[in-house]
């Protein structure tokens, strides 16, 4: 094999690599919208008089993939529902497909609340068989 055609199946293998490396992307960036609309929060701010003030909940996923890492916004909402604060917080947990994790994090000052999911870290897909 000569020197030219050598360079040109070394190019070639390199340019497909990198359009794989790309579906993939795309294809991950999909899964990760999917995934996103498919969380909800459920929560409550019970009333603790022997403890700091917590937001407590779910975070239930409706996909079929596990995620982890998640990230809370919590908004601080007045009268109006008009939001006049907001924090993150890092929730450490492993939430597998179609099912949910508990959550506690510390409340913010305020009386009303809404609380959504942020971020979160794709895990993998999961089977039927694979979850609880």
């Amino acid at each position: 094999m000569s020197a030219p055609s050598s360079r040109f199946l070394g190019r070639f293998a390199l340019a497909l690599l990198f359009v794989l490396a790309l579906a993939g992307v795309a294809a991950a960036q999909r899964a990760q919208e999917e995934v996103a609309r498919s969380l909800r929060v459920e929560w409550d701010t019970p009333s603790e008089d022997w403890t700091r003030p917590r937001i407590v909940g779910h975070v239930y996923n409706d996909s079929d993939y596990r995620i982890g890492s998640v990230r809370l916004r919590i908004e601080v909402l007045d009268a109006s529902q008009k939001v006049v604060g907001n924090e993150l917080a890092w929730i450490y947990v492993n939430v597998p497909a179609r099912a949910r994790a508990y959550f506690s994090v510390r409340r913010p000052s305020g009386d009303a609340f809404r609380v959504t999911v942020e971020s979160f870290v794709l895990i993998a897909r999961e089977g039927a068989a694979e979850t609880p």
